[in-house]
C-alpha cells in the first residue's frame, strides 16, 4: 500500500510539475508580447539566454555537477534546436494574437508523436493518423479568412509559417530532453540551451544593437525567470514520464494563454475560435494517448 501511494505521489508531482511549466510559460509569452516591435526578436532571446545561463551556472556550481555533461554532440543539438524554436515562437508571438499563436504552437505534440517513434523507441499506432485530420481540421478553422476576418485580424503567411517551424523545432527539442535524460543532469541539460543561444546569437546582437528602456528591461527580465522556471518544472516532468505522454499535460498553456489575450491585450474568441482550439487540442490528445514503448 505504501509503494501504491508512493507511486500515486510521484506520478502526481510529475504532472504538477508539468502544469507549473506551462503557467510559467505562459506567463512569459506575455512578457515578449508587453515588448515594444524595436526590439529585435533575436535580442530577447539572447537576453533571455544570459539570464538564465547565469542562474543554471550558479546551480550548477553549488551541486558541484559536471557542467559539460556527457553527450556533448547531442546537447548542442538539443541547445540549437531549443534556440530555433525560442526564436520562432518569438516571433509569432509578437506577429500574432497570444492565443492563436499558442494554439499553433501547441500541435507539436504531434509532431513530437512522429519524432519519439523515430528517434526515442516510442511506437506510435494508427491514432496519430487521426490526431492529424483532427489538429489541421482546427488549424484550419482558426485560419479560416472568414474566421480571421470575424475577429478583425490579418495575419500573414510568414507569420503562420514560422509559428509552426516553432512548433516542429520544439517536438525536435522535447525528444532530445527526453534521450538525454537518461543520462545527463537536469541542470546540465538546461545549461546548453542558452550556452548555444548565446554563442550563435552574439554577433547579431553585437553589430544590431538596441539599448532597452527601463519598462522594455522589467519585461526582459521576466521573459529570462519565467522561462527557467518553465524550462526547469518541464525538465524534471519529462526525466520521469514518456515525452508523449507529458506534453498531453501542457496543454493547459493553450488555456492561460487564451486567459492572458483576453484580460491583458483585450483580443477577441469566439465560437469558432474555441472549436478550432479543441479540435487541435483533441487532436493531439489522441495522437499521444495510446502510444506505448517498444519491447
Amino acid at each position: 500500500m505504501d509503494n501504491l501511494n508512493r507511486t500515486i505521489d510521484i506520478k502526481f508531482l510529475n504532472k504538477l510539475n508539468l502544469v507549473l511549466a506551462s503557467l510559467f510559460f505562459s506567463i512569459m509569452t506575455v512578457c515578449v508580447k508587453k515588448i515594444d516591435a524595436r526590439i529585435p526578436v533575436y535580442e530577447l532571446v539572447f537576453f533571455r539566454s544570459l539570464i538564465s545561463i547565469s542562474i543554471t551556472s550558479f546551480i550548477i556550481k553549488k551541486r558541484k555537477i559536471n557542467p559539460w555533461g556527457n553527450n556533448k554532440t547531442l546537447l548542442v543539438i538539443r541547445g540549437l534546436l531549443g534556440t530555433l524554436a525560442l526564436l520562432s515562437i518569438f516571433y509569432a508571438i509578437r506577429n500574432m494574437p497570444l492565443s492563436i499563436s499558442t494554439v499553433i504552437q501547441y500541435t507539436y505534440p504531434i509532431f513530437i508523436s512522429i519524432f519519439a517513434s523515430i528517434f526515442i523507441n516510442e511506437k506510435v499506432t494508427k491514432n496519430i493518423f487521426f490526431g492529424l485530420i483532427f489538429g489541421w481540421l482546427g488549424i484550419l478553422i482558426l485560419l479560416n479568412p472568414n474566421q480571421l476576418a470575424d475577429l478583425n485580424l490579418e495575419i500573414s503567411n510568414k507569420s503562420v509559417s514560422i509559428a509552426f517551424l516553432g512548433a516542429i523545432s520544439t517536438a525536435l527539442a522535447y525528444v532530445t530532453v527526453k534521450k538525454l535524460s537518461y543520462n545527463e543532469d537536469v541542470f546540465v541539460i538546461i545549461k546548453y540551451f542558452p550556452l548555444v543561444s548565446l554563442i550563435v546569437l552574439s554577433p547579431y546582437v553585437i553589430f544590431n544593437w538596441t539599448t532597452p528602456n527601463l519598462f522594455e528591461l522589467i519585461w526582459i527580465i521576466g521573459i529570462g525567470i519565467f522561462t527557467q522556471l518553465g524550462q526547469t518544472f518541464l525538465t524534471i516532468g519529462l526525466k520521469n514520464m514518456q515525452a508523449s505522454e507529458a506534453s498531453s499535460i501542457n496543454y493547459l498553456q493553450v488555456v492561460f494563454a487564451s486567459i492572458w489575450g483576453i484580460l491583458i491585450f483585450e483580443e477577441i474568441i469566439n465560437i469558432k475560435f474555441i472549436l478550432g482550439s479543441i479540435l487541435v487540442l483533441f487532436g493531439t490528445y489522441i495522437s499521444t494517448s495510446k502510444i506505448s514503448k517498444k519491447i
